[in-house]
């Protein structure tokens, strides 16, 4: 059985595909908890207005 190589270069390029989806997430995640938290506000709003 041989041993596993790997090229430095290729573990650079990992890294930043690695680093590029995890900011992808966390900017879906963000925009999901904003949108949330809009929602909410509005319902707030809305259960404090006369007659709402």
């Amino acid at each position: 059985m041989g041993l596993i190589q790997i090229d430095i270069s290729q573990v650079a390029e990992l890294g930043t595909q690695v680093a590029m989806h995890g900011a992808a997430r966390a900017g879906e995640v963000a925009a999901d908890d904003v949108f949330e938290l809009i929602v909410s506000l509005v319902s707030v709003v809305i259960e404090m207005v006369p007659g709402g």
